[in-house]
């Protein structure tokens, strides 16, 4: 028996997905997929010059609203504009070369991977009719979620520990949403190892090319990755499950259910999270 893939997604005619990110890497891939399965689609992106390209290129329908999860008031203003919709893909995401703060004096890669989506997803989640997908990585299993010091003020920040500290969060966040809401459901996933310019984070151009031609060469394609996402959007799961690649180490394969860690299982570090993104973001559940 052949993996699930793109072409065994149930046709999406009717139904209407927002994807943040929805101009490169696995949001791109997700976006085309979708469209070509009959969605509307609505693009939450930063560049709305390049959305519109994206959103002329599909073969459905498509709108664009501009996005930056880094500005809570960009957050706020993109949330008034957001029409309602089917599925909500969580899936823009950064990562940095150094320790700087979001104009609200987050850490940036936990203001725009984390506490952004979830003001987003709070402030339109009565727009919302049927499923919340965020998108993880398999790099929150090495992740601490310190509250204590969450902005990297006193400890060592590195890129690695603020990107898993920020794909724990999203865990732990889908884990507390997911125990709050009734009939929506949410889904969780990652996309393993894929070759997306996401990776150009050495601060030297030359570098980030030879990184991004060795992960598009070894990992999978865009396509590929965005395959746990599309697969979480549209299969009947469990609620809250996680969905990852099924091959070594979960790094490429085709989607399926996968573990993930203590920490991003545990219902009191989700309460906890809750607690200070919704008094970081001033943003919360009615």
């Amino acid at each position: 028996m052949t993996g699930w893939t793109a072409a065994d997604m149930p046709s999406q005619v009717g139904r209407t997905w927002l994807v943040t990110g929805a101009t490169s890497g696995i949001g791109l891939a997700a976006t085309r997929a979708a469209s070509q399965a009959g969605a509307t689609l609505v693009l939450a992106v930063r560049n709305v010059e390049k959305g519109e390209r994206v959103a002329a290129s599909l073969p459905g329908p498509a709108t664009v609203v501009q996005l930056d999860l880094g500005s809570l008031a960009s957050v706020r203003k993109a949330a008034e504009l957001t029409p309602a919709i089917d599925v909500l893909v969580n899936n823009a995401g950064r990562v940095a070369t150094k320790r700087i703060l979001t104009e609200d004096g987050f850490e940036c890669l936990l203001g725009t991977n984390a506490l952004g989506p979830f003001a987003y997803t709070n402030l339109i989640l009565d727009r919302v009719a049927d499923r919340v997908v965020i998108v993880g990585s398999g790099a929150h299993s090495s992740g601490v979620l310190d509250l204590d010091d969450p902005h990297f003020a006193r400890r060592r920040w590195s890129v690695a520990a603020a990107y898993a500290q920020s794909k724990l969060a999203d865990l732990v966040w889908g884990l507390g949403l997911a125990r709050r809401l009734q009939g929506i459901d949410v889904q969780l996933c990652h996309p393993g190892w894929s070759g997306t310019n996401i990776s150009d984070v050495t601060g030297h151009p030359r570098l980030d090319r030879v990184v991004t031609a060795a992960n598009r060469l070894l990992g999978q394609s865009p396509a590929q990755g965005a395959e746990p996402t599309l697969f979480a959007a549209t299969q009947d799961l469990p609620n809250c499950s996680y969905v990852g690649p099924s091959g070594l180490r979960e790094m490429r394969g085709h989607p399926r259910l996968v573990g993930r860690s203590l920490a991003a299982s545990d219902p009191a570090l989700a309460d906890r999270f809750w607690a200070f993104a919704a008094a970081a973001t001033g943003t919360d559940l009615a």
